[in-house]
């Protein structure tokens, strides 16, 4: 089971226990930003569909940035012309 998975199975155990609201003391679980804003999430109450919504999008655009990041750089490496390495990775950005 990867780390991720037993965080996230710790923290189902504390919140049978505490609560959903009370998992805001135990964010030092998660080993990211990404993992402690769904826990903010969680402890304030949120809905189950706006935390997958809202998380959804985060990992989205991250994704989107790392794809951005590779494609530029393999552009530069396959000495791309600077201007259409710039129209290609605005296109990226854009989601198109």
């Amino acid at each position: 089971m990867s780390i991720e998975n037993q965080t996230i199975m710790q923290l189902a155990i504390v919140a049978r226990s505490e609560g959903p609201r009370g998992m805001r003391k135990h964010a030092d679980l998660m080993p990211d930003a990404f993992g402690r804003m769904g826990l903010r999430l969680l402890s304030s109450g949120a809905d189950p569909d706006d935390i997958r919504a809202l998380l959804g999008l985060s990992a989205a655009r991250d994704a989107r940035l790392k794809e951005i990041v590779a494609e530029g750089l393999a552009g530069i490496a396959d000495a791309e012309n600077p201007q259409r390495l710039e129209t290609r990775l605005q296109r990226i950005a854009n989601g198109f």
